[in-house]
């Protein structure tokens, strides 16, 4: 009988629900606020081209630059090949992977996914950012530096994928 009561303990704790913590809790332990002035250098890299650039802010003007304008990255719009797309954040926040806003969880198990009122998905692996969904746009974070911005951040926006490398501060 003493044998049995570590195993039945094992399964209630097994069957028993997740409690998961507030989404404010939960972002966070993830988020960290963009600085207020930031200079990063990197590439953009496409699938037959790799566009060195410098990213910029001060305030709350942002820019990312390329050689020729290949890549426009700048305030909320995104162009690329002649194509333009408005995003739902400035480009030090996804830079930095900060997303404020008034979320709800949609799921919570080893992956959280949180999501706010304008439809924006935020996935979490642990205390790590994984990706963030909006609309036809998907942003993949890869590692995160000590200076707390993302080195590679890969960008699926329709069909199309570009990957940001970011190298580090100038």
């Amino acid at each position: 009988m003493i044998r049995l009561i570590p195993f039945i303990l094992l399964l209630i704790i097994s069957c028993a629900p997740k409690i998961c913590p507030k989404p404010k809790e939960i972002l966070n332990r993830v988020f960290q606020k963009p600085p207020e002035k930031a200079k990063l250098y990197g590439y953009v890299k496409t699938p037959i081209l790799r566009i060195p650039f410098v990213f910029e802010k001060n305030g709350y003007d942002e820019k990312i630059k390329t050689p020729g304008d290949v890549v426009i990255f700048d305030t909320s719009l995104l162009c690329f090949q002649g194509v333009c797309f408005e995003l739902p954040e400035l480009p030090s926040n996804f830079i930095y992977g900060y997303f404020p806003g008034d979320y709800r969880i949609k799921e919570c198990n080893q992956t959280v996914t949180l999501v706010s009122r304008d439809g924006k998905e935020i996935i979490l692996e642990g205390k790590r950012l994984k990706a963030v969904k909006y609309k036809n746009l998907e942003i993949i974070y890869g590692e995160k530096s000590k200076e707390g911005y993302y080195r590679e951040i890969s960008v699926k926006l329709g069909g199309q994928e570009i990957k940001i490398l970011i190298e580090g501060i100038i």
